[in-house]
């Protein structure tokens, strides 16, 4: 039996580009309240949704496939911005953990982005979707995750500073959360579109072909 895969994918901007590399989808499921497409053709079955902005977001669609399809194993691919001079708009990277600086109990006596029943500021992945080789060629990402847009400069390189990550986000806390709960492996590939000093106006002007690039390493990860 194929392994099943749940992709998460946060905007359908980064979506779109999903549709012309792997192709028409088999079957498109009305499952409510999202609209999943999957592929049975490749060596994986996928299962792709999108979940919308943010981490309440992410964590219900990836709880969805979970539940729903019954998936083995989650990928969420998708756009960042840059915390650092040495990365910048194209660079792609495997995420190896993850920092939820969003989430704050600093007023009872916990830091900033770490769980009470966590011994580590860091979530990680209990389990990595993508081992194989070619991940070797990647980026290493450690990612600030919160809901919050992040625009450039300043607030950036704080949080470089303050947590070591190099990428920031708004999905992948919620996501590696979700799995770890369900001990469900899950993964993150993800491609630079504004570098540290840049922010919204170079988001939009490089998401369509960031995330182009992006699933286009995707697939040749999944050997499609």
């Amino acid at each position: 039996m194929k392994m099943k895969v749940g992709i998460v994918v946060a905007i359908k901007e980064e979506l779109k580009p999903f549709f012309s590399v792997f192709g028409t989808p088999a079957c498109t499921h009305a499952s409510d309240p999202y609209i999943v497409a999957s592929w049975n053709k490749y060596k994986r079955d996928l299962y792709v949704v999108e979940s919308g902005y943010g981490e309440i977001a992410a964590a219900a669609a990836t709880q969805h496939l979970i539940d729903r399809f019954d998936v083995d194993a989650i990928i969420n691919y998708g756009v960042v911005g840059s915390l650092t001079d040495n990365l910048h708009g194209g660079d792609i990277g495997i995420v190896q953990k993850v920092v939820h600086y969003g989430f704050d109990m600093s007023a009872i006596g916990h830091p900033v982005g770490r769980y009470p029943n966590q011994k580590d500021l860091f979530l990680k992945p209990k389990i990595q979707t993508l081992s194989c080789e070619t991940t070797k060629l990647y980026h290493e990402f450690i990612c600030a995750s919160a809901d919050r847009f992040v625009d450039g400069g300043e607030e950036k390189r704080q949080l470089h500073e303050k947590y070591g990550a190099n990428i920031c986000e708004m999905e992948a806390a919620g996501i590696v959360l979700t799995c770890n709960k369900n001990q469900v492996p899950c993964s993150f590939l993800k491609v630079v579109s504004d570098d540290v000093n840049e922010g919204e106006q170079a988001f939009k002007n490089n998401v369509d072909w960031a995330s182009k690039a992006c699933v286009e390493e995707l697939a040749k990860i999944l050997q499609i």
